[in-house]
């Protein structure tokens, strides 16, 4: 699968990514890309095509009878148990003097909603 420019501007977008300093648009009228933008979002989109073209050698490959491995090692540590243990030193306080914000022994942090 070949990516055009188009593509690859999608692709961007949607990652979020700032394609050569800025914003890339549809021209210079717009605010986004310049004739130099738009030279090197042809090279990231040869750069995608490339990728993508990797993948799909990737999946010439026979994977029949392969099973799918859940940790890059071969011994993985064993899980421990999830049990509450005291901190260095017995006390949580010293964590808690160390906040920007607290209300009374707890963390204030922005609000996310």
């Amino acid at each position: 699968m070949a990516v055009d420019a188009m593509t690859a501007k999608a692709i961007a977008d949607l990652a979020r990514l700032s394609l050569s300093g800025g914003t890339v648009g549809d021209g210079p009228e717009s605010g986004g890309a310049s004739a130099g933008d738009a030279a090197y979002l042809e090279r990231v989109a040869d750069e995608m095509s490339k990728i993508v073209g990797y993948m799909d050698i990737l999946n010439e490959c026979d994977t029949a009878g392969v099973e799918p491995m859940y940790s890059p090692m071969l011994d993985p540590q064993p899980p421990r148990e999830d049990v509450p243990r005291e901190t260095s030193g017995g006390s949580s306080d010293w964590i808690v003097d160390g906040a920007p914000e607290t209300f009374g022994r707890f963390f204030t942090v922005p609000r996310v909603l």
